[in-house]
């Protein structure tokens, strides 16, 4: 993962709701966007806002079916992303070892 894209997650990643609003999706399925809004104490523009951002991000992607958009955590960018900052964290003795092994 680029820095410029782990830069980004973590802008994505970087407002309180944003973070509420991923915490909806704690089981595996889609969520439509009137879902989402209800679990939200936010305007809807708001919230559509935080939407916007977070598929910019790939953190969210979005499906159409008619007049509902259904929405679903892309889980496999939220493990990358954890597993760049665990590599920011980890001692540089320790990180050398990692990508020699």
């Amino acid at each position: 993962m680029t820095p410029e894209r782990v830069a980004a997650i973590a802008k994505a990643l970087g407002h309180p709701a944003r973070i509420r609003i991923l915490r909806q999706f704690d089981q595996c399925v889609p969520h439509n966007a009137g879902e989402i809004f209800d679990g939200c104490d936010l305007a809807q523009s708001t919230v559509s806002e935080h939407l916007r951002i977070l598929r910019e991000a790939e953190i969210l992607f979005a499906r159409k079916d008619g007049p509902r958009t259904w929405y679903c955590v892309r889980r496999s960018v939220l493990h990358t992303f954890a597993r760049a900052m665990e590599d920011l964290a980890v001692e540089p003795v320790l990180r050398h070892a990692r990508s020699a092994g």
